[in-house]
């Protein structure tokens, strides 16, 4: 679990619609909150499976021998303590994911991080043109044992903004014309709690939605 293995962008691993992408953490320290029904191993279908474990977890196992800890990744612990790292492998192909667990009111969220993600095609020169960008996803709990995760939509959020229903500091940027949130954590957090009341209907597309259903699960 080495911090230089940062590399990629969410929405190239899980969507093909376009997630909200942000320079800045969406979560505040004080309202971070774990989870633990969260745990487990899960699957959103046939070829894709998720497994998410504490932070804490993973670590420990990383690092059996506490003499071989740089200051870097002690700091790195610190940070990340109370949150999951994910490992979401689909079609053979594999990425992992820091994913810090935040309170908006009542509402569990996950603040989405790449950690490390596989691509034959991606060179090192390449690698280094890539922001390491958070995106925020509802945790929704279902009576059935499922879990929705539902991560902000891009086409969503920018009707908002345009309608003036809701203010955020953005900017569209690069070859692609990318839409990246450029606010602090304390204004990303004040957005989802406005994102969040009853104001604002149709919050989410169902392409920026996964049901993760516990693998062993009675069909």
């Amino acid at each position: 679990m080495k911090a230089k293995h940062f590399i990629l962008i969410l929405s190239l691993v899980l969507f093909s619609s376009c997630i909200v992408k942000s320079l800045k953490p969406f979560y505040l320290k004080e309202h971070i909150k774990f989870n633990k029904n969260l745990v487990g191993n899960w699957t959103t279908g046939k070829s894709s499976t998720w497994e998410i474990v504490s932070f804490k977890e993973a670590w420990k196992k990383e690092n059996k021998d506490n003499s071989e800890i740089s200051e870097e990744e002690k700091k790195a612990y610190k940070t990340y303590k109370d949150s999951y790292f994910i490992t979401y492998t689909s079609s053979e192909k594999e990425a992992m994911f820091i994913a810090m667990p935040f309170m908006v009111g009542e509402h569990l969220f996950l603040d989405f991080t790449p950690f490390e993600y596989q691509s034959e095609d991606l060179n090192s020169l390449a690698a280094q043109h890539l922001l390491k960008t958070h995106s925020a996803a509802f945790v929704d709990f279902q009576d059935d044992g499922s879990v929705k995760l539902r991560w902000l939509d891009e086409s969503v959020v920018s009707k908002l903004i345009d309608e003036n229903k809701i203010r955020i500091k953005h900017e569209i940027t690069g070859i692609d014309e990318d839409f990246v949130l450029t606010a602090t954590s304390e204004e990303l957090y004040r957005f989802l709690e406005k994102f969040m009341t009853p104001s604002i209907e149709n919050k989410w597309d169902k392409d920026s939605t996964k049901t993760l259903k516990p693998v062993n699960a009675q069909p």
